[in-house]
Formats: structure tokens, sequence, C-alpha cells
């Protein structure tokens, strides 16, 4: 008896979860990324992660490739971290054309602007907390408004976590749970790219980019969301549109 009831209830929990799915907007991947605004950033590294994922997202390239999707369609979120407050600079919204990024890179600017003023010598605080920037954008993550079989966390910095029990814990946890997170190492010091490599990035279809020279960010985001759209899209099991 007892056997039959179990049985019964979890053919209704799997019934009202895919009920659930089929109703819900699905997208190829959600992506998060997280903008180091630590006291190790200089001002002119503020504005640039900041310009750098507005064109990124505008760019024709990675236009090309949402629409080359199963659905046509990523959601995306940015926040900016430092070691203690996670302000949100785009909060989930979906992209799948040049009208939808337009609209999402004037959202960065602006919030920056509300956030920090017009000063971008502001940091949101001295230390580098990496394994609360992963563990805040695997929350973002777990509660996207966007169903999708693609989880994607992506954090840009250029410092080791010097908060807590360092940033390998909270990567195993989003990973355990089938996220993916990816790195950008800014600045020239390899040590900062290989810990990256070693401690933050996880997950089957990971990797880390160097920017050497800030300049480098916009063409290293860029290439990143293809490449991450590219490897993430070819979905075997994917829901019907």
């Amino acid at each position: 008896m007892r056997l039959c009831l179990a049985i019964i209830l979890i053919a209704c929990t799997l019934s009202v979860t895919r009920a659930g799915r089929a109703d819900s907007v699905w997208t190829d991947a959600n992506i998060v990324t997280g903008l180091d605004l630590s006291g190790s950033i200089e001002a002119r590294e503020v504005q640039l992660q900041v310009d750098g994922i507005a064109m990124a997202i505008r760019s024709p390239k990675i236009i090309a490739a949402i629409r080359r999707g199963n659905y046509g369609r990523i959601g995306f979120a940015v926040f900016v971290w430092a070691d203690s407050d996670y302000p949100v600079l785009v909060s989930w919204r979906l992209i799948s054309s040049a009208e939808d990024a337009t609209a999402a890179s004037e959202e960065i600017a602006g919030r920056l602007h509300a956030i920090i003023g017009s000063d971008v010598t502001v940091k949101l605080g001295a230390l580098t907390d990496l394994s609360g920037a992963i563990d805040f954008g695997g929350r973002m993550l777990r509660t996207a408004p966007f169903a999708t079989t693609h989880r994607i966390l992506n954090i840009v910095g250029n410092g080791v976590d010097n908060v807590g029990d360092g940033p390998r814990p909270a990567r195993d946890r989003l990973v355990a749970e089938g996220a993916t997170i990816n790195g950008v190492a800014l600045g020239h010091d390899r040590a900062i790219y290989e810990y990256y490599r070693r401690e933050v990035m996880g997950g089957p279809t990971a990797f880390v980019l160097a920017a050497n020279d800030p300049e480098m960010l916009v063409d290293v985001l860029e290439r990143k969301f293809v490449d991450e759209l590219v490897l993430n899209t070819d979905a075997v099991d994917q829901p019907p549109r």
C-alpha cells in the first residue's frame, strides 16, 4: 500500500513539473554575468567592464548566434560584486533581437550610474569575495523566470578570493546543480588566469578567457558569449517550442 502511494505521489509530482515547464518560456541558455567592483579594480577597468558587456551583447555575432538557437532567445542578467553587496544591473530579460540587446545595454549603463553615480572610482567594497559572487549568481540562476536546460554564470575579475574559504566550495555546489561557471581574468597576471582555471571555472564546457589588456575586453566578451551559445544550444533533449 505504501509503495503504491509513493508511486502515485511521484507520478503526480512529475505531472505537475512537466505541466509547469510546458507553460514556461524556454530559452537556449540563461546567462548571468558578474562584474568586479572590488578594491583591486581600477577606475578604467570599471568602465571597461560595463562598456564591454554592453557592447558585447549588442554584437551582430552574438545576435546571429542567439537567432541560430533552438528557441532564438536567451535569458540575460548582470550584477556587480565585491565583498558584501551585489547590486543587479540588469534584471532578467529575454534577448532575441538587436532591439532587445540595445535595451539591455542601456539598462546596464543606467543602473551603474544609479549605483555609483558619475564617479567610477567608487567601489562596492575593498575585498574580493569570489565565493559570494558565485553564490549570488547561483541564486539568480535558480530563480530565473525562464526555463532552460543550460544555466551559465560568467565571473569577471582580477583578483583572488580573500574572504572566507575561497571560491571552490561555492563553485562545486553550483556545478553539482548542473550549472556552468566561466571566467574572464582581467590584467596581465598569469597567476590570476591560472587561479580562475583552478578555483572558479566549473562544468563540462567551462572555460576561462584572459583579457591581458583592458581594451581587449569587448572582443573577449564577444567571443565568450558566442562560444557559450555554440557550446550550449545543441541539446539532445529539448522540450517542444
